[in-house]
């Protein structure tokens, strides 16, 4: 009897342990949650080109697929409860020249600040759009903001969250949208636009979200310092010409970590531009200085980095550029990604990215 009773205990003691253990599992998994959304916005004119769409009010519909991560390891990036989304979206952009978009991005939103128990969070996209009325010289001569069907999109803005019970939740979301086939056709002025959302949040999942946890003064001494060296290949397609032409860069930037999800950067970059009509390396050619802001979201990295030329072998739209890049962290040395450079608010081209950190 006794040994029947130790067996019955142990086996108990065993389930009880698989199911705590199952459950610790699962209270580390994200929190699932359903967005949908209703747009408003405005064209922002770029160029004197863009001049007869200054009224245009773009206007659509979007949903979004978020996780929320909850674990001890991801409260300690940012000091808040981050999250990842894959998110759909219709545009109409209130213009038969431009018509309308599809477009489906995948985003990052760390929390800033949560005021009044409201979430204010930062958030910032990249993907990929069907675009449904490209440049026609002679059916729609009026659209040189795209001339491709598919184009990248690129935004960023802020993000606001008031709950409403266990489950619910109100959204309001105002983003800078930015969307052109990074050169590789022309014309290619892009899509600029402000955007104001109005959406409501359903949580997936029973489990409540953790409160938050006591963390140390973050120390800058112990921030991740690193040395990156970039190889980028874009291909973009020259103004007046209809051949496709490959861009390489080579860039060496040092990242210095200062807080818990931010990072100065520096760097040089040099650039083989086989665009330009020209029959010396030379003048294809490009040396410039880049600072920046990075964003450190655990393996994902957003840059916003600005650059001057100190060096060009031929002229280019600006003296200045900038340069937004999205990158995942394969391993400790290597990093994979895409960036966008553009001259003011004019793509240039959109690049593969490869990282290497060997130091």
């Amino acid at each position: 009897m006794e040994k029947r009773c130790y067996i019955f205990f142990t086996i108990i003691g065993l389930l009880f342990s698989i199911v705590a253990k199952a459950q610790e599992k699962e209270a580390k998994l994200p929190i699932r949650y359903l967005n949908t959304w209703f747009y408003g916005g405005k064209i922002v004119v770029h160029s004197s080109r863009m001049e007869h769409f200054r009224n245009v009010s773009p206007r659509g519909i979007g949903i979004d697929y978020e996780w929320k991560f909850v674990s001890e390891k991801a409260y300690s990036l940012c000091q808040c409860y981050p999250s990842i989304g894959a998110s759909l979206n219709f545009r109409d952009f209130g213009d038969s020249s431009l018509g309308h978009a599809l477009s489906g991005l995948f985003y990052v939103e760390p929390v800033l600040f949560s005021p009044l128990n409201i979430d204010i969070s930062f958030k910032a996209g990249l993907g990929i759009s069907y675009l449904s009325n490209p440049y026609d010289e002679s059916n729609n001569p009026e659209n040189v903001a795209y001339s491709t069907h598919f184009s990248f999109p690129l935004l960023a803005g802020l993000s606001f969250k008031y709950p409403v019970g266990d489950r619910w939740a109100l959204r309001l979301a105002g983003t800078f949208q930015h969307i052109s086939n990074g050169g590789t056709n022309q014309p290619n002025l892009g899509i600029n636009y402000t955007a104001l959302g109005i959406g409501v949040q359903r949580k997936l999942d029973s489990r409540s979200l953790p409160s938050k946890i006591e963390l140390q003064p973050y120390d800058r001494v112990s921030g991740e310092k690193k040395w990156y060296f970039n190889i980028i290949a874009g291909l973009k397609e020259p103004e007046g010409s209809e051949d496709k032409a490959l861009v390489l860069s080579a860039a060496s930037e040092y990242m210095s970590q200062f807080a818990r999800i931010n990072a100065w950067t520096a760097g040089v970059m040099a650039e083989f531009d086989n665009s330009r009509d020209y029959s010396d390396l030379g003048s294809k050619s490009r040396l410039s200085f880049m600072v920046g802001h990075t964003f450190l979201l655990g393996r994902f990295a957003f840059g916003q980095k600005a650059g001057i030329y100190v060096w060009s072998g031929h002229a280019t739209h600006a003296p200045w550029y900038q340069y937004y890049t999205l990158d995942f962290e394969v391993s400790e040395k290597i990093a994979i990604g895409t960036g966008l450079k553009a001259h003011g608010k004019v793509a240039e081209f959109l690049g593969m990215r490869f990282l290497l950190s060997p130091f």
